[in-house]
């Protein structure tokens, strides 16, 4: 006689078998990290390594909402020492790439912070990284992190947006986690009675099913790859099948191109033959030989172009990102000197109180000088820094020389060869108004260029 189990019971054994997510929804992460931050090459500040911490909980299997806070002081620029700290919220998704190993990538929002002051940037994060657990609550954690602000702080005239790069590591702790095979602690259903066999006839014992932690169809004595994502095709041994989504003939793993359409014919790396190099695939060119650089339309055909509108083709625009209005030659950079005269006074370059440190609003018009300069390497020019009358000529004499120096520094941080440049303070000399008013001694504090040659 032979006695059997109700197919309710055998489904729910299988589930209560089934393993517990990697990230199951309730578990709490805490961190810390330590991270070097790259910042954009327009704010003019050097690398930087601080701290931070991060707080994830995940609402989901493979989904977390994450926050973290660091703090970075970069050393000093011309507008003086900054101490920023970067909070960030975003989504993070977790995709197991083996048993202790996890791959993060996330998005969010990002509001950096400058300390000791009011201001402030937002903008967009982003988050590439990895985790390997030590253990089923403590891992190592490494990322990449890329923080966009498309309205920074050192806004201005032919200010562009930002990015900066952060890479962090440090270590993860995980609470309220439980790996996979690891039984509840509560019973999830009653068990079923065993109906007592007829008297005198026996019965064979029952044989417990064998223990498949990933369920994958292997039993785990069998199982050379305990682990395996669930829904991945395995082999006899457990191991996951080489994949090709895209059925393009490359296998994912190497496919740099996942989603090509059925049809398109393809390289080594999955990715559609583009013979021209164009960005435009063989398949939907319609002007498969454009010349190399060329900047080509959705169709793959050159087209001509000015970026910044400034009426100087892209192709021979020597000062691509000039702002909108500005008064250009025929190299599409910005006139320095036009007709006859040979003297500019910079509009907006102004400095600290008392100091010759450059305030941030300064940057986009030296920006525009230094742009026009590399463009002429022959022109040479005097820098000459002026001050009201109040205070002692002597120190007035000395203010304007610091601060003609450094506005030369600028520039020449900026690219302009140093033998183009020379700087010279001439105090409170040759006023452009009368110092008797604050107007007037406003318009006497100025920063001229002098052409040479």
């Amino acid at each position: 006689m032979r006695v059997t189990v109700p197919a309710s019971a055998a489904v729910l054994s299988v589930l209560l078998a089934a393993p517990a997510g990697a990230q199951r929804p309730g578990t709490i992460e805490l961190g810390g990290f330590v991270q070097l931050t790259r910042y954009d090459p327009s704010l003019i500040l050097s690398d930087a390594i601080g701290v931070g911490g991060t707080l994830a909980v995940w609402v989901a299997r493979g989904f977390a909402a994450e926050g973290s806070a660091a703090y970075s002081a970069p050393s000093a620029s011309p507008t003086g020492s900054v101490k920023q700290i970067p909070l960030r919220l975003r989504l993070t998704y977790a995709v197991p790439v083996a048993p202790t190993s996890t791959l993060l990538l996330g998005t969010g929002y990002v509001h950096n912070a400058v300390r000791g002051t009011s201001t402030w940037e937002d903008g967009v994060t982003g988050l590439f990284g990895a985790r390997f657990d030590l253990n089923p609550h403590v891992a190592v954690r490494v990322g990449a992190v890329g923080d966009y602000f498309p309205s920074p702080l050192n806004g201005g005239p032919g200010a562009q947006d930002n990015w900066n790069f952060a890479l962090q590591a440090g270590f993860d702790l995980l609470i309220g986690r439980r790996g996979a095979g690891t039984p509840s602690r509560f019973p999830t259903a009653l068990p079923t009675p065993t109906p007592a066999p007829p008297t005198g006839v026996r019965v064979a014992a029952p044989v417990p099913p064998e223990k498949d932690s990933d369920s994958d169809g292997v039993p785990d004595s069998l199982d050379r790859c305990l682990g395996t994502p669930l829904g991945d095709k395995v082999d006899a041994h457990g191991c996951s099948l080489p994949k090709d989504s895209d059925a393009d003939g490359v296998i994912d793993a190497k496919d740099q191109c996942p989603d090509t359409r059925p049809g398109v014919k393809v390289d080594a790396n999955g990715c559609p033959i583009d013979s021209d190099g164009d960005g435009v695939a063989d398949t939907l060119d319609q002007c498969p030989n454009t010349a190399a650089g060329d900047l080509v339309d959705a169709n793959g055909c050159s087209v001509t172009r000015d970026a910044d509108g400034d009426g100087v083709l892209d192709s021979g625009d020597r000062c691509p990102r000039t702002p909108p209005g500005t008064k250009v030659d025929a190299l599409g950079c910005p006139v320095l000197f036009s007709g006859p005269s040979r003297t500019l006074v910079l509009p907006g370059v102004t400095f600290q109180t008392g100091s010759a440190t450059l305030t941030v609003a300064s940057l986009g018009t030296l920006d525009q000088v230094a742009a026009s300069l590399r463009a002429y390497p022959d022109v040479r020019v005097e820098i000459a820094g002026y001050t009201d009358d109040q205070g002692a000529l002597a120190a007035n004499r000395r203010l304007s020389q610091a601060r003609a120096d450094a506005v030369r520094a600028y520039l020449i941080r900026r690219g302009v060869p140093g033998t183009q440049l020379v700087a010279r303070g001439f105090g409170s000399a040759n006023p452009l108004d009368s110092n008797s008013t604050p107007t007037g001694r406003a318009r006497n504090r100025r920063v001229e260029l002098h052409r040479q040659s």
